[in-house]
């Protein structure tokens, strides 16, 4: 092993300096892309499950909270009995659902602190420069059939920052260790000086009101 190494060191010295540069660059991809599909990845497709299973609760909410609110001009024209049973139904599955969602809202970060936790999180450390923190527009979750805004907007939230990879890593993992809920939308990261690198990340809460965030 000894020869073998000292065999691809001599041949690596012979090299030019461009040549050693790209020998370099080519092997910190790969080492990214190796530390990317160990780390990063589980992280986001964990977030993106969690995600779906929280939209479609919502979903379902808004979707029971339009069809009641259909019996109750049913019912305001045309009393029926059998409208009566079904609109009790309709407000059974509509309060487990509220319970539902207020199972996953329960311990997350409310729209007016996303921004503050995210700059929270990045004070702890001295090796990032945040570039820009900025509060996106605020988005219903669904529209019912009368084009009626659903009861839930998510409210995103976009950073941009540079540093090295390792440091922009234990940033992430702080911020999934964070006792607080809130889902990530978009990560995107890039290496544009070595060693300095740019990752741009979009997360969200969710609030019952359309409210600006502020940041």
């Amino acid at each position: 092993m000894k020869a073998y190494w000292l065999r691809w060191n001599q041949l690596f010295s012979e090299r030019s300096n461009r040549e050693k540069i790209l020998i370099a660059l080519g092997g910190l991809v790969v080492l990214f892309l190796i530390l990317q599909m160990l780390v990063l990845d589980p992280v986001l497709a964990k977030v993106t499950v969690q995600q779906q299973k929280t939209l479609n609760i919502v979903a379902d909410t808004q979707k029971l909270t339009t069809e009641i609110g259909q019996l109750k001009t049913v019912l305001s024209t045309d009393p029926n009995a059998e409208v009566d049973k079904q609109f009790a139904s309709l407000q059974v599955q509509s309060q487990q659902l509220s319970m539902s969602m207020s199972q996953v809202m329960e311990g997350m970060v409310s729209p007016s602190d996303m921004a503050k936790l995210l700059e929270s999180v990045l004070r702890n450390g001295n090796k990032l420069k945040l570039i820009s923190l900025t509060s996106l527009p605020a988005k219903p979750v669904g529209k019912s059939k009368s084009g009626v805004d659903g009861a839930y907007y998510i409210h995103p939230v976009r950073m941009e920052l540079t540093g090295r990879y390792f440091a922009i890593r234990d940033y992430l993992a702080a911020l999934e260790s964070l006792p607080i809920k809130y889902y990530w939308h978009s990560f995107k990261y890039s290496v544009e000086t070595y060693p300095q690198a740019r990752m741009v990340l979009v997360v969200y809460t969710i609030g019952s009101r359309e409210e600006f965030i502020g940041g």
